[in-house]
């Protein structure tokens, strides 16, 4: 666990909590009686069911919404050690999700169409996943309400057995269940936003909760010689996504946890053997729109003093879970630093330059100008790895992510553009890229848009879309095509099928969406992963003494 004492004194905080109140319940009880406190019990129950319905009935509009969300698993790096050959693949976790808003103003949140379980830890059982989402709907849906079992009274879940979701083996880890919850539920965001806007709700609309990339994690020996762990929550402040008026929050909140804080470099570092070399704003990794998505921020830690230091990488590199709304870009992806054998200890003794947590450009590689020559360093998208040694001097970057844009990038205030070069939040590059705008740069360093040029630009890129755009019956007849030739990549071939083989309606519903003739099947087995072919599949009948896990498909 991470920073236990820290951890150990959260308990006893938790545990004193339960006591206060159990003591007031019993006092309650002694001065009113069980029937009166049952009654009120109830009451508050009942006022929380109330609560949300309330705030559905105001601010969503009956029907069904649809949406969807992923997530890679890349796990046949060499950096990923597992023992398993089932588990030495990638692949990619699926997430559909339908929102039907009922006219009592309930609703039903229904997850048909999941991938199945994996041979990794994000693997979630109901409890986990139910629970969660109340995390993140007290900063949305129900942020005024009583939160407690009444709102899982006007809630309907539906989570297929044999899902990510809810597994039907024994066997399955959920160590890390939050990898993919937190990216599933991004989709539940885009959904009730666009409910909210509808309803002209528009400082509510939230494009995405970012998701953040490299949570640092690890452990061994800390600086004090003490046996500890250490699964760092700067990342409870990442950038926030835009909403339909305004820019998100930069390096401000995690949507999945109460309270946004990165805390003090100072406190972090008496907690962990990593001393920071810098933190900063991450450049360039709010999601682009006519409002962008707030920026994430970067730390760049150095381990020191420890005697025996293992860290690991755990965030999502290679896909974005968390897109835009209405012509709003997704944020940056995540990717990997770390060096060893960086000769960082004589460069401090030498008095020379040393790597300041400022990698504003990756592709510059600014890191590496300012190691030793013998530096082995790792820059790549796998932002999964399992344990590795550091030693002192070693590096590590944690950088958490920016969150979703909202609206056409075209659409965006030149000012906000100009003001966005100048704090150092936009590359250049993107500007003219994404932005369409025009830019020059005085003496000072200060950058300007040219507004005339812009809105000329700006027209020219409206055409070069449109001549390269394509119908939307030309575009989905070769899209057809691609599904009959099964062309696509072998990951995403094997999330459709093992969605498919638990789910004859999403199958269904596929093969009729595409037009796909009667007897198109897809399936895992036919697609050379060890890990998914019928040989290995195991069901809860052949497994002894197996406790049954409670929870209907209603």
């Amino acid at each position: 666990m991470r920073t236990p004492k820290y951890w150990i004194l959260d308990e006893k905080t938790r545990i004193a909590g339960c006591h206060m109140i159990r003591d007031l319940v019993e006092e309650t009880v002694r001065e009113e009686g069980i029937e009166a406190y049952e009654k009120f019990a109830s009451e508050v129950i009942e006022d929380g069911r109330r609560g949300l319905t309330s705030r559905i009935r105001a601010m969503t509009i009956p029907g069904k919404i649809r949406t969807v969300a992923f997530v890679d698993v890349p796990y046949s790096h060499e950096d990923v050690v597992v023992p398993s050959p089932f588990a030495k693949v990638d692949t990619i976790m699926h997430a559909p999700c339908e929102i039907t808003v009922k006219p009592d103003a309930t609703w039903r949140l229904d997850f048909e169409g999941c991938s199945r379980w994996g041979w990794h830890t994000y693997n979630a059982n109901p409890v986990a996943f139910t629970s969660g989402i109340w995390v993140m709907m007290t900063q949305s849906l129900v942020p005024t309400e009583r939160i407690n079992d009444g709102a899982r009274y006007a809630t309907e879940f539906r989570l297929p057995k044999g899902t990510w979701t809810n597994p039907d083996d024994r066997r399955t880890a959920h160590a890390d269940a939050w990898h993919f919850l937190v990216s599933s539920w991004s989709s539940l965001w885009r959904g009730i936003s666009r409910s909210y806007f509808g309803r002209g709700y528009l400082e509510e609309v939230n494009a995405g909760n970012s998701n953040p990339c490299n949570w640092l994690q690890g452990g061994g020996i800390n600086q004090e010689g003490e046996i500890h762990a250490v699964n760092s929550f700067e990342t409870a402040a990442c950038g926030t996504g835009a909403c339909a008026v305004k820019d998100g929050l930069n390096h401000a909140a995690a949507i999945w946890n109460p309270e946004g804080d990165m805390g003090d470099i100072e406190i972090w570092e008496l907690a962990e053997p990593l001393l920071y070399m810098g933190r900063t704003i991450k450049t360039n990794t709010g999601g682009y729109g006519k409002y962008r998505g707030g920026l994430g921020f970067e730390t760049l830690r150095m381990v020191w003093g420890s005697a025996d230091w293992t860290m690991f990488f755990m965030g999502n590199g290679y896909m974005n879970s968390d897109w835009g709304l209405m012509g709003g870009y997704p944020a940056a992806t995540g990717y990997r630093f770390e060096a060893h054998n960086t000769g960082l200890l004589e460069r401090i003794r030498s008095g020379q330059s040393l790597p300041q947590g400022k990698d504003r450009d990756p592709g510059e590689r600014e890191f590496e100008k300012h190691l030793g020559a013998d530096a082995r360093v790792k820059r790549d998208k796998q932002c999964i790895t399992t344990e590795a040694i550091f030693e002192n001097g070693d590096l590590y970057l944690n950088y958490l992510r920016g969150g979703p844009g909202f609206g056409d990038p075209l659409d965006r205030d030149p000012d906000a553009i100009e003001d966005d070069l100048n704090q150092n939040y936009l590359l250049p590059e993107f500007a003219e890229k994404v932005y369409g705008v025009v830019i020059s740069q005085n003496k000072a360093g200060d950058w300007s848009v040219d507004r005339q040029k812009t809105a000329a630009r700006r027209l020219e890129v409206r055409r070069e879309r449109i001549a390269r755009g394509k119908p939307t019956q030309q575009w989905m007849e070769d899209e057809r095509q691609k599904i009959l030739d099964k062309d696509a990549s072998v990951q995403v071939q094997q999330m459709f099928a093992s969605s498919f083989r638990l789910s004859e309606k999403f199958l269904g519903e596929f093969k009729a969406f595409w037009d796909l003739p009667a007897g198109w099947e897809l399936k895992e087995e036919d697609l050379g992963i060890p890990m998914f072919g019928a040989k290995h599949h195991m069901d809860l009948s052949e497994l002894p003494d197996v406790h049954p896990v409670i929870m209907t498909e209603q």
